[in-house]
């Protein structure tokens, strides 16, 4: 298995751009999603993931606190669209969710973990990525940066929605 350069992003740089596919099979690029706008993006391990579940869970609860902030929001996973389908309708997930199989993204902003635990690998998958949260402003600058250091680890609603509203 070849292992693809991970870059890291921190706060105050551009954005990268990346490929990924939308739920309707269509390669779309992170760019023409938010360009122009304040933008939640999520990288979340997998449908499987019940830590993934409930924080997806928890930001559509607060969707119209997100909107009146006026961030459009885009979850990106590892998994094949098929996946992306199947948890969008079990959760109603009023939020962008984008498969980055190749693992562009992913790499990007340096959010692949390397070092799935026994159980992850027990189901199969080898590659995934860190539960991650970037909250990008107009310009496409990074405002913020949080990445979980483990499946738990995930930054509050409160929080996002701060840095969210600190945007001018």
């Amino acid at each position: 298995m070849s292992m693809e350069k991970q870059t890291s992003v921190e706060v105050g740089q551009d954005a990268p751009d990346f490929l990924a596919r939308n739920l309707d099979d269509q390669r779309v690029e992170l760019k023409s999603i938010i360009t122009g706008r304040k933008a939640l993006l999520l990288f979340y391990r997998g449908g499987w993931c019940p830590f993934c579940n409930k924080q997806l869970a928890s930001i559509s609860e607060d969707i119209q606190k997100f909107r009146h902030a006026g961030a459009t929001i885009v979850a990106v996973s590892g998994e094949e669209v098929e996946k992306g389908k199947e948890l969008l309708k079990k959760l109603s997930l009023p939020i962008l969710l984008l498969s980055d199989t190749e693992f562009d993204g992913i790499n990007r902003y340096g959010v692949r973990d390397d070092n799935p635990s026994d159980y992850v690998k027990s189901r199969g998958i080898t590659r995934l990525s860190k539960p991650a949260a970037f909250v990008i402003d107009q310009t496409g600058v990074v405002r913020y940066k949080y990445v979980g250091k483990n499946a738990q680890d995930r930054p509050k609603n409160e929080d996002l929605l701060r840095v969210l509203a600190e945007i001018a």
